[in-house]
């Protein structure tokens, strides 16, 4: 039922999103529609995120409250900059919706991942079952059990979703077709390659129990030997991956410098409307 709701949420976003690509005087109201239901739809995923013991998703859910306020009250009055904000979104979303809308394109893609991480498993010799189509288990087994442990890849592993988010990003940009071919391409051949290598890392990581800090506390009623899984996916390849972001945005500003002056204006348009939620004076930009 709750995953229902949440796919509803997210078609909803998403077709508000699309509308708002039409200019007319309703757009306003569609990107409204499109932002509320957008963050609806990530609170009512809040519970599974916290029982995955994930950390950085529920923390930017959470901050999402009071950002989709600021942006409700600036659309209300067609602020430019968050027009834009929005569009870049409803290219976000072209890009990662049809994976999720449509199971056999989601499948079909998390299929290409599985083939890349068996590759890569063969070259260095890693021993691994595969107990389903996207399912791999270790060789050895979990104590006391007579299955191994097993990591399973779905559409979240595939590295669409900072894809998506950073086209979206590029869409910002006042620049050529054939420059925004190369930025797209810029951004989405490394996550792809560095995200097959995390899922590698992750996994021996879990196979293998390296990280078996705080066991106890951070035991799963369903997922044996969890601690580890924990340390490299939730902590290390998140840090990972946040960093990454902040790589190649700077190697974005650095091929399209008019970027760089968009992005500051919305950050100062929050910044100022944060600070006056706090009862604080806005600073004078320079």
């Amino acid at each position: 039922m709750l995953d229902t709701l949440i796919l509803c949420t997210l078609i909803i976003s998403l077709v508000a999103f699309l509308l708002t690509l039409i200019p007319g005087k309703y757009d306003k109201y569609t990107a409204i529609t499109g932002w509320i239901m957008l963050e609806l739809s990530f609170l009512l995923m809040l519970l599974g995120l916290f029982e995955e013991g994930n950390i950085f998703y529920p923390i930017l859910v959470i901050v999402g409250i009071p950002l989709v306020y600021i942006t409700v009250k600036r659309l209300l009055v067609r602020d430019q900059h968050v027009l834009r904000l929005t569009y870049a979104a409803a290219i976000c979303g072209i890009v990662y919706a049809p994976f999720a809308v449509f199971t056999q394109l989601g499948d079909w893609l998390i299929s290409i991942v599985v083939f890349c991480i068996q590759k890569v498993f063969n070259i260095i010799g890693f021993p691994y079952i595969m107990a389903d189509w996207n399912m791999f288990e270790s060789v050895w087994l979990v104590p006391g059990q007579i299955y191994g442990y097993m990591d399973q890849i779905i559409l979240g592993c595939t590295g669409i979703t900072a894809i998506a988010i950073l086209l979206g990003v590029i869409a910002l940009t006042k620049t050529s077709l054939a420059q925004k071919i190369g930025l797209t391409l810029l951004v989405s051949v490394p996550i792809f390659i560095i995200n097959i290598f995390r899922i590698v890392f992750v996994i021996m990581a879990d196979f293998g129990q390296w990280f078996p800090w705080f066991e106890d506390e951070l035991a799963h009623p369903t997922i044996p030997g969890y601690a580890s899984f924990f340390w490299s996916h939730n902590v290390i390849c998140e840090g990972a991956a946040f960093l990454l972001i902040l790589v190649i945005a700077y190697l974005l500003f650095k091929f399209s410098p008019g970027l760089i002056s968009n992005i500051r204006d919305i950050l100062f348009i929050y910044r100022d409307d944060i600070r006056s939620m706090l009862g604080k004076g806005t600073r004078k930009n320079v």
